[in-house]
């Protein structure tokens, strides 16, 4: 091959990388604004409004009972964090 072939052959390589890093680019932007949609706080409490304030209920409940620390918190928002984690994989 010559020099000018070579060179063509080169930038052509080039711009199917160029074109590809672009689309990877543009298909990992979808996918974050999709997560970062589907993660905001206002959207999990409409879309699991129970599970919403079962949380909260529990979240009061540790807060509250700091006085007299126990187990029963931590094994609460563990419960809690497996169930969330559960039903996150289910869909």
């Amino acid at each position: 091959m010559t020099e000018q072939e070579e060179l063509s052959k080169i930038e052509a390589e080039l711009d199917e990388a160029q074109h590809d890093l672009r689309d990877t680019l543009s298909e990992a932007s979808a996918k974050a604004e999709h997560q970062e949609g589907a993660l905001r706080p206002d959207r999990l409490v409409e879309s699991y409004p129970i599970e919403a304030s079962c949380l909260a209920g529990a979240l009061g409940f540790i807060i509250g009972s700091r006085a007299r620390p126990s187990a029963v918190g931590p094994v609460m928002i563990a419960a809690l964090l497996g169930y969330a984690i559960s039903r996150r994989l289910k869909e």
